[in-house]
């Protein structure tokens, strides 16, 4: 059984954006909202998708300071980051997810989670845009 606690709207950075390129839907639909639907009906407990930290244009992100070329544009399959109230929790099941590439950011309580990469890495921010590899999965 299929369980759908996400909207869309959830995993874009402007929650009034009307429109949102049909690639990305699909890339959320099918890279993001099964694994961390599971998650949530694993867990019974909510789950929330970070901040600015969903689909971001590659607009926003230059508009922000960045340079365009985050997962989080979904040029790729697409990048997105959770938060909950027992994020220890939250990060054992990312662990044992499909993503590829998951950074625990302890400071901001989220986790960032993406599909880059051949093999499964773990991450630990040393702030800002600076991770380090703490394992493979």
């Amino acid at each position: 059984m299929y369980y759908d606690y996400f909207s869309i709207k959830e995993f874009l950075v402007d929650r009034v954006m009307t429109t949102v390129p049909v690639h990305v839907v699909d890339k959320i639909e099918r890279y993001h909202k099964p694994i961390i639907n599971s998650i949530r009906h694993e867990m019974g407990a909510p789950i929330q998708v970070s901040g600015n930290s969903g689909y971001r244009s590659v607009e926003w992100e230059i508009a922000s300071g960045r340079d365009g070329t985050s997962e989080h544009t979904f040029v790729g399959k697409g990048a997105v980051d959770y938060t909950c109230e027992n994020i220890e929790l939250l990060l054992d099941e990312l662990r044992a997810s499909d993503y590829m590439r998951i950074c625990y950011y302890p400071e901001q309580s989220f986790i960032h989670c993406d599909h880059k990469g051949k093999e499964k890495l773990e991450f630990l921010s040393k702030g800002g845009k600076a991770w380090e590899l703490v394992g493979k999965r």
